[in-house]
């Protein structure tokens, strides 16, 4: 036994108890297992302890704490190009890359005498700098060097038939395994997108892109039909948009995956939604909502008729409220019926149903049909035509609660659309009971945020608040924010908005009256948030166009 691996063991032996370390000597005996990993197995130690003791004896640096870990693709790079075969960096379970002229390396079993001397064989001394890094980091790059060398052999393997490709192992796994890292990061989005000599994977997480890995533009027409096959396309078809959706499980957690396909210069575009079969979630309470903000929602939910509209762009989480208002709602005494494009979440007592375009099952079709269900409330995904809206309206008019979504930039704006669809203003006034107006901004990360000045713009009151700013870790990923919330804006609609919309009257002049009675903008209460250490202004800033005030 080397003198490190003496010192190691002597450092860990005043760590665990003395029964835990007479086991562990025994089996290291047995199977030629050293003495810390042996510990760790057990549950006597954690490895990020073993970590720490390892390398305050053998001066190694801890990946992420001292360095960032490197990227999958120049891991792979390195194993594909440098001087020691691919297959024994796979058996030995060592990892190699290069960085700032340096070469660095991680591996299982760094205290191995083999490792250690074939590493030393290759390289200089002061050419290599050894690290350490948790087994499950290890196992992703082994994992990735794996499947990369398979997919490379599978097309390196002759012409094969696009449907055979699709269906191989490697290019299965490289999309299951793109989804299921989507979902560990809790991204909204898949984005893969051609381009020159590559094809990049891009996820959406927290509302912002960023990219995941990028593959040699080769590998893009396999992965391609592979999406297509799973979401029921046509394969062949390239020239056209397609739209599809299938389901698939990553890990406890069961996905609906709804997939677009839109051609362009370099191939095709390919966007892959999130959604949650099942949310625990669907709670008012968490989404972000003032206190008075909250309180006019349960009014809204609470109401016997009339039409409540959520408003915002795609992607602002207005289906989220909609369903969590729809929590709120009784369902053991009233009939709770929803029409969507696509049901994104079941909502146990509720009955949901799913439009067909294509065999002109449509919302306003749906609509017609479900007023003959006896419904108390009733859910429309989106308002998107005048047929659609004409029935909404007539619904609401007649003894149901209408709750639905449409898209305009902010809450007053809502009038404005619907009487530009075709409806007569007198009738957009007379059912609505409230508009939201709903936007999603980043939370600041709990484990990093910072005492930080306010920005010159805010009120006075709000000055001398609890502003923060994110600094950036690994909990985070370094970006400062972690989750999302939301920041709103209410209507009420009462007997005097409602004559101002009969009258046409300007959304400055609607916007004055709704003021006086505590109307305030998505900046605004964007704003309120920062200031109380939820987000900051510059994320608000960058979410709410600044003029919205």
């Amino acid at each position: 036994m080397s003198a490190q691996n003496v010192r190691v063991e002597a450092a860990l032996a005043e760590l665990v108890a003395e029964d835990d370390l007479v086991k562990a000597r025994s089996l290291t005996e047995t199977n030629a297992t050293r003495l810390g990993p042996l510990l760790v197995r057990m549950g006597a130690l954690s490895e990020e302890k073993y970590l720490e003791v390892f390398s305050d004896v053998a001066c190694m640096l801890v990946l992420p704490r001292d360095r960032p870990l490197p990227d999958e693709q120049d891991v792979y790079g390195f194993a594909k190009e440098g001087p020691i075969n691919f297959d024994w960096l796979l058996e030995h379970e060592v990892v190699l890359w290069e960085s700032d002229q340096a070469i660095f390396a991680i591996a299982k079993d760094p205290a191995n005498p083999l490792i250690q001397q074939t590493l030393q064989y290759f390289f200089d001394e002061t050419e290599l700098t050894w690290c350490l890094a948790a087994n499950h980091h290890l196992d992703r790059f082994l994992s990735f060097m794996s499947q990369e060398r398979a997919v490379e052999d599978l097309f390196a393997g002759g012409d094969l038939r696009l449907q055979e490709l699709a269906e191989e192992a490697p290019v299965v796994e490289l999309v299951n395994n793109v989804i299921a890292q989507a979902t560990d990061a809790r991204a909204s989005d898949i984005h893969i997108e051609p381009g020159d000599g590559q094809f990049a994977v891009r996820l959406r997480v927290d509302g912002v892109l960023r990219v995941l890995l990028n593959q040699p533009i080769a590998r893009f027409p396999a992965v391609a039909s592979r999406i297509k096959l799973l979401a029921g396309l046509d394969i062949a078809e390239r020239r056209l948009p397609q739209d599809g959706r299938f389901t698939q499980g990553t890990g406890a957690r069961e996905m609906d995956i709804r997939v677009s396909t839109v051609p362009d210069t370099r191939g095709e575009s390919i966007v892959l939604r999130l959604l949650p079969k099942h949310r625990d979630d669907l709670q008012l309470v968490g989404l972000g909502f003032e206190d008075d903000h909250l309180k006019t929602m349960v009014r809204w939910a609470g109401e016997s008729n009339g039409m409540v509209l959520v408003t915002g762009p795609t992607g602002s989480g207005k289906s989220t409220t909609l369903y969590s208002t729809l929590k709120e709602v009784d369902n053991s005494s009233r009939k709770v019926i929803t029409v969507e494009d696509p049901v994104e979440s079941n909502i146990a007592g509720i009955t949901q149903i799913q439009t067909h375009a294509e065999i002109g099952y449509s919302f306003a079709v749906a609509l017609r049909a479900i007023l003959r269900q006896d419904p108390d409330v009733i859910m429309v995904g989106e308002i998107r035509d005048l047929e659609t809206a004409e029935i909404a309206i007539r619904a609401a008019l007649s003894g149901h609660l209408v709750l639905s979504t449409i898209h305009t930039n902010d809450a007053i704006s809502t009038f404005t659309r619907l009487v530009d669809m075709g409806i007569e203003p007198y009738l957009v006034a007379a059912p609505l009971k409230g508009v939201q107006a709903q936007r999603l901004v980043r939370r600041l990360c709990t484990h990093c945020s910072a005492p930080t000045s306010p920005p010159q713009c805010v009120l006075p009151e709000l000055a001398e608040a609890n502003w923060q700013a994110g600094v950036g870790c690994d909990r985070c990923r370094g970006t400062g924010y972690n989750g999302r919330i939301g920041i709103y804006e209410m209507l009420d609609v009462d007997v005097e908005i409602q004559r101002l919309i009969t009258a046409n009257a300007a959304p400055d002049e609607i916007r004055e009256v709704a003021r006086h009675r505590g109307f305030r903008t998505l900046l605004e209460d964007g704003l309120e948030k920062a200031a109380r250490g939820v987000t900051t202004a510059e994320e608000v800033f960058r979410v709410v166009n600044e003029l919205s005030v």
